[in-house]
């Protein structure tokens, strides 16, 4: 199928935050939006995601993000007739240091002043919530209830499905191999099957989202770091429901999914910019190890599996979010940093505000492009 040769917005990147993008942009009666996807939509870097949905953030902005994209996920199945299989299971991050706790209760005041449920807890109330967590060297833990999980492939397909239902054009299999500028400002996307005449591209690319960025003779500190997942055989010696529990000083955390214990060792490692993704069957040894101080009666469980994602993360951990400096017409929706999945709602909203209205309603200031400079 060729692509189509001209477009009012051509969004690079099919995963959720890019569908979203063009769902929202839609919405708002623009027709001719096309999303070129190198490979299938969802098949990147949001196909390894946990699924993880969070409140608990340092800052205003991205509360008020999450807020928004948990009212989108609890009327998903009536906005979307899908079922993205929310469930609040809670986040419960587990302290044994007292500088930890000190930044938690400042992140708290927060969140609670925007109307988030985020509590301080006792160990003993802690392994209350996990029964079989070991909890002697803890000081505290922190609790939201509010917290949960959605499914990332059924969100992602249900905005790219209402968006090609409202008209958007999502071509699959189609690489971006250059971006045309005249006099400073985009005038088109060179693909593999053709090129698309448009005065704005949005950058949605994930891991990828440096590259890209070149392609505009933009440097964009977007490093993709990997992170590594493993999942046990049924093991129903732990119960469900369990929250998303982190234990912070050793960055290991599990939940359960459906009868199988999910468990990550937190590792970020710089692996550079290759969006293939090696699994370092290494890292087995490292997560068991964490697993077994924090969750002895893991012991009795065997790793079934496990993939690993990318991270692509900023140098202060915040997305970039606006106008590409320099460049007039290249927008930037990238360095989610793991946290693009749960955010996307509120993320496509305030995109397609942006450049359908040209503000969004929500201040943006601290996803700034130009802050690196």
């Amino acid at each position: 199928m060729s692509v189509p040769r001209t477009a009012s917005v051509v969004i690079i990147g099919g995963g959720v935050v890019g569908c979203s993008i063009a769902y929202q942009l839609a919405r708002r009666g623009l027709r001719d939006v096309v999303v070129v996807e190198r490979e299938a939509v969802g098949a990147g870097t949001t196909s390894k995601a946990a699924g993880g949905i969070r409140v608990q953030f340092p800052t205003e902005t991205e509360i008020r993000f999450s807020l928004e994209s948990v009212r989108v996920f609890e009327r998903f199945r009536d906005e979307f007739g899908v079922d993205p299989g929310y469930t609040r299971i809670g986040y419960l991050y587990l302290l044994s240091e007292e500088r930890h706790l000190r930044g938690f209760e400042k992140r708290i005041a927060l969140q609670r002043s925007l109307g988030a449920d985020v509590r301080v807890l006792t160990p003993d109330d802690a392994r209350k919530l996990v029964p079989a967590l070991r909890v002697d060297d803890l000081i505290a833990a922190v609790w939201g209830p509010q917290d949960g999980m959605a499914g990332p492939a059924e969100v992602t397909n249900a905005f790219a499905r209402r968006a090609r239902e409202l008209g958007a054009r999502i071509e699959e299999g189609v690489e971006v191999t250059a971006l045309e500028r005249a006099n400073g400002r985009v005038t088109g996307v060179t693909t593999s099957h053709g090129a698309i005449a448009t005065p704005i591209a949005v950058n949605a690319a994930g891991p990828a989202a440096a590259r890209v960025g070149r392609l505009a003779g933009v440097e964009l500190p977007v490093l993709p770091r990997r992170r590594h997942i493993f999942f046990t055989e049924p093991f129903p010696e732990l119960p469900g429901p369990v929250p998303l529990t982190s234990d912070v000083t050793s960055g290991f955390y599990f939940r359960k999914e459906l009868e199988q214990v999910l468990l990550s060792p937190g590792d970020v490692e710089d692996i550079g910019e290759d969006v293939q993704v090696p699994m370092d069957w290494g890292k087995v040894e490292e997560t068991v190890q964490k697993a077994l101080h924090r969750l002895p009666l893991i012991a009795d469980a065997k790793i079934a599996g496990g993939w690993a994602g990318l991270r692509p993360l900023t140098p202060d951990d915040h997305a970039i979010i606006g106008w590409a400096p320099g460049v007039e017409g290249f927008f930037l929706a990238v360095g989610f940093g793991g946290h693009g999945f749960q955010h996307s709602p509120a993320t496509g909203l305030h995109v397609a505000e942006w450049l359908a209205d040209g503000t969004s309603s929500l201040d943006l200031s601290l996803f700034d492009p130009g802050r690196f400079r």
